[in-house]
């Protein structure tokens, strides 16, 4: 059998970089140029001739790592630059009769949406420069009940009818860091083929130990004809959503996207058996995460291999005045109540805050030792389902009638705290005389 080929291949740093990485985002026409120059390279080394994946006539499908409502500027979605040089690539060197793009962010009614995601991300107009036919916002899209053969997990899922109907899919994720998954790359960023639910249930659904597990089921519905990675300018340390930028000027491309994504993981300083989903889909067979198994052609990793600074999950004890009380849960609630404080705390005077607010208190999962005086005319969160199922249920019932105020969220997990959560602690702020900083 023989190996899968991977790809890297160095853009370079572009003019516009500079600018990008202190915080605007601008666009040059010989930036456009390079990229579709290496777009084209990588393309040719990984499957020697966009031909041998794409014939005459067919419609092709860009399925971009958009993740949600978010500037170019927050590195959290897939280079605006990169989008236009893909669809113009595909325009001027491939048979295809349309090329599409589409997608559908994490955290829908919250910070998502499709439509307004491509236009703040700046997705929609770079796809219209490179000449896109379609750009086509997925949760306004027929949704098809589609049964997973073989998968674990996720044995149905509701998919949107464009993934479906298109001849060819492109899958171009984002090289950066996640909070619950370690990366997010081609393999996670099938999230964005089901709708979201809310307060549980499809997108949101299965975010606690089984999100692993669940991405490489969705991988069963439709594999990519080519994963590309744009590693221009990557994310490091809390992403998806509040890490740092990294400027890699790398693409990553190949026709397996398990075994780019094994490629791309290790480029970012991880080994490959740490990353969920590429170690559950490599296990049943849906692809190779082995370094040694895999032909990378190209830029050899060894030059360009990166130890990117890892994602800490942990909330308890982050900002001081928040106390996140957690004593049994899964991932999911410890995960998102993380994310939201993360960005919180880069958008407030956290010393303010307290000085205003008092103590705060956030409760998920089980609570054994958790005293509710201890929340008495105080602000209370109460984050997920679960603590409903434990013995310390009497306690926290308890501490929801002396706090000051509370505001539940239900949800297994409750994804979209990862913005609901951060908003509210913003707008409690505010209603404590706080005043927001200008970039919130």
């Amino acid at each position: 059998m023989s190996k899968p080929k991977v790809a890297i291949v160095q853009t370079e740093a572009l003019k516009g970089n500079p600018e990008f990485l202190n915080g605007k985002f601008v666009r040059y026409d010989e930036d456009i140029d390079r990229l579709r120059e290496k777009i084209a390279e990588a393309v040719s080394l990984a499957v020697g001739s966009i031909d041998n994946i794409i014939k005459e006539g067919e419609t092709v499908l860009i399925k971009p790592n958009l993740a949600f409502q978010a500037p170019p500027e927050s590195f959290s979605v897939v280079d605006p630059r990169v989008i236009e040089a893909v669809i113009s690539y595909l325009k001027q060197h491939s048979k295809a009769k349309e090329v599409w793009i589409g997608d559908n962010p994490s955290l829908g009614q919250h910070v998502g949406r499709a439509r307004p995601a491509f236009e703040m991300s700046g997705m929609r107009a770079a796809a219209e420069r490179g000449g896109a036919d379609r750009v086509i916002y997925f949760d306004e899209e027929e949704l098809v009940d589609v049964e997973i053969q073989g998968a674990r997990l996720y044995k149905k899922a509701k998919i949107y009818k464009p993934l479906l109907d298109a001849d060819r899919v492109i899958n171009l994720p984002k090289m950066k860091t996640h909070l619950a998954g370690i990366v997010t790359l081609g393999v996670k960023n099938w999230q964005g083929i089901i709708p979201n639910v809310h307060p549980s249930g499809e997108q949101q659904d299965l975010h606690r130990l089984d999100l692993g597990q669940k991405c490489a089921d969705l991988l069963r519905v439709r594999e990519a004809d080519l994963t590309l990675v744009d590693g221009v300018i990557a994310m490091e340390g809390q992403g998806p959503h509040a890490g740092t930028p990294v400027e890699m000027n790398l693409l990553v491309a190949g026709a397996q996207t398990v075994a780019v994504d094994a490629v791309t993981s290790y480029v970012m300083g991880f080994e490959t058996v740490e990353i969920p989903a590429v170690r559950i889909a490599a296990t049943e067979g849906l692809g190779i995460r082995d370094i040694p198994d895999i032909e990378v052609v190209g830029v050899p990793v060894s030059d360009v291999r990166t130890f990117f600074k890892r994602p800490m999950n942990d909330p308890i004890g982050l900002i001081p005045g928040i106390n996140a009380i957690i004593q049994q849960t899964c991932p999911g609630c410890f995960v998102n109540i993380r994310g939201a404080l993360d960005n919180f705390r880069n958008n407030i005077d956290i010393k303010d805050f307290f000085e205003k607010t008092g103590e705060v208190f956030i409760v998920a999962g089980g609570v054994p030792e958790f005293e509710p005086e201890d929340v008495k005319g105080k602000y209370l969160f109460v984050t997920g389902d679960c603590w409903k199922l434990f013995p310390s249920k009497p306690k926290v019932e308890e501490a929801m009638k002396l706090a000051k105020k509370v505001i539940e969220y239900p949800g297994c997990a409750p994804v979209y705290i990862f913005a609901q959560l951060n908003g509210d602690l913003q707008a409690l702020y505010q209603e404590c005389g706080g005043v927001l900083c200008p970039t919130t």
